[in-house]
């Protein structure tokens, strides 16, 4: 069960607090609001020229969302379709959602495989791991290819997943070894140290042992927006992007969907959702299905004897509840997220929360004062100036089945009937994970998209075989998932 609906059936949580959180999962989130923390990622804003003119009358597709989902999908209808006339709607300013606020951390630690094996054999686990795990090389291509390797500070590094305690440790050596057991070419990099096998330059000294792979690290919003100008660039005539322009709502003319904006309509025979927290706005059936969850991040200045990793190294802290994950930046920031464990609640107070424009206390409390604890005071050492630099919140999209939603939205999700010509798509719902999810999840999206459409998918490749069939977005899946609409306290023990 996805950490963020356990908590829904946690005794321990008083039931009004947990009723709480479910109404608010099953709220309209509406459109991201003006009013956000300031992100770390977004300090220094890339320059898009930007139209004076109306917006079209009518385009192939509407795509609305401009984070790393949307740039997938917008990239891969360019440039392995028929060049279809594309808008891209973002609300606020382009990748200042999801994408522009996470940890910017392509990491796969390949824990999840073991519980892939039990849910869906051997199989489907190995087919859901190539998926996930092949986010890192392809990323890395990517902005080597378009030249924004360097701008964007992609890179590939060793993670380090760390456990303090006995029982968590042995039960991480136990999913390592059915990981290596059952995909060892996928898994040759990866390796684990323990006790005094740990080095003494990982500055763990309280570790009780690590398990090391293969993950990445870079600066999202800087690769979101050169894939973005490398479009613009390329392809003027049939890309544009429109911020500041929020859907209302979607209309279906039976030929077409009218899209409804604060700066007027646009026609258009496909409409992708790549809102993520806020899909369910424009799609209700989705409410209990799909839901906000808002995480916090943070950037901070090492200690003076730490050595810089940046290079080397990424983290994941794997506490008794909960855990954090850090990068560090070429220049030597620290970027900690996490700490939902260490929220109100256990974290309930962050479930359906569709803003980013506050931060939770506790939250700050424990990211603030972490690394020291983690790293060692000793070989830490002070820091000059405030050590936190900035400190923010975004908000990731859960589903109650823990998985993505991608492809072709049934009209009982949307409540509209499909256009004649085309129709509304989602890729949505990451958990947390986008950055080894969101890429992939946006080139199926094209696929399928092209595969059915006559005009547009001439000639275009429609193998989606690769896809994992669990993320996909079908009638059968939207009438079997769903979270109950209240929680039952009975006997002084709550269930749902």
């Amino acid at each position: 069960m996805p950490f963020a609906t356990a908590i829904l059936t946690d005794p321990s949580i008083p039931a009004p607090a947990r009723q709480k959180a479910l109404d608010r999962i099953f709220s309209d989130p509406g459109v991201p609001s003006s009013s956000t923390t300031s992100s770390f990622w977004l300090q220094t804003p890339r320059a898009f020229e930007q139209s004076s003119l109306p917006l079209p009358t009518e385009v192939d597709v509407v795509i609305i969302g401009s984070g790393i989902t949307g740039t997938s999908i917008a990239r891969s209808l360019l440039e392995d379709g028929a060049s279809p006339s594309i808008l891209m709607l973002e609300a606020r300013s382009i990748c200042s959602g999801a994408t522009g606020r996470n940890g910017g951390h392509i990491l796969e630690t390949a824990d999840e495989y073991a519980e892939f094996v039990d849910m869906f054999g051997v199989e489907d686990a190995k087919k859901l791991m190539r998926f996930r795990l092949g986010h890192l090389s392809e990323m890395l291509a990517v902005a080597r290819e378009l030249g924004i390797a360097e701008e964007s500070q992609a890179r590939k590094v060793q993670f380090l997943s760390v456990y303090f305690g006995e029982e968590p440790w042995s039960a991480a050596v136990e999913r390592l070894r059915r990981f290596k057991a059952d995909m060892p070419e996928e898994a040759a990099e990866w390796t684990s140290f323990e006790g005094e096998e740990i080095p003494k330059d990982f500055h763990l000294n309280r570790a009780r042992g690590i398990v090391a792979g293969p993950a990445g690290a870079l600066w999202p919003y800087k690769f979101v927006t050169g894939v973005l100008a490398h479009l613009l660039s390329k392809h003027p005539e049939n890309f544009r992007i429109e911020e500041q322009t929020s859907v209302e709502a979607i209309e279906n003319t039976s030929a077409f969907y009218e899209v409804k904006t604060n700066r007027g309509t646009v026609k258009a025979r496909h409409v992708i959702h790549c809102t993520n927290a806020h899909v369910s706005h424009l799609v209700p059936g989705l409410r209990g299905r799909i839901f906000p969850v808002r995480g916090q991040m943070s950037a901070q200045t090492p200690g003076e004897s730490f050595p810089s990793q940046g290079a080397a190294h990424s983290w994941i802290f794997n506490y008794d509840r909960g855990f954090d994950y850090l990068t560090q930046l070429p220049s030597g920031q620290m970027m900690l997220g996490g700490g939902f464990a260490q929220g109100e609640h256990g974290g309930l107070e962050e479930l359906g929360i569709p803003t980013d424009s506050e931060m939770s206390m506790y939250i700050d409390i424990h990211l603030s004062g972490a690394l020291p604890a983690i790293f060692g005071r000793k070989d830490w050492g002070g820091t000059s100036g405030d050590p936190v630099q900035a400190m923010w919140t975004g908000n990731m999209a859960f589903s109650s089945d823990g998985f993505p939603w991608v492809g072709r939205l049934p009209e009982s999700a949307t409540g509209r009937t499909e256009a004649d010509q085309g129709g509304e798509w989602i890729c949505a719902a990451f958990g947390g994970e986008g950055m080894v999810q969101a890429w992939f999840c946006g080139r199926a999206l094209a696929t399928m998209l092209l595969a059915g459409d006559e005009v547009l998918g001439q000639g275009a490749d429609a193998d989606v075989e690769w896809f994992p069939k669990q993320l996909l977005s079908s009638k059968e899946r939207f009438d079997n998932t769903g979270l109950p609409r209240e929680i039952i306290d009975t006997s002084h023990r709550a269930s749902l």
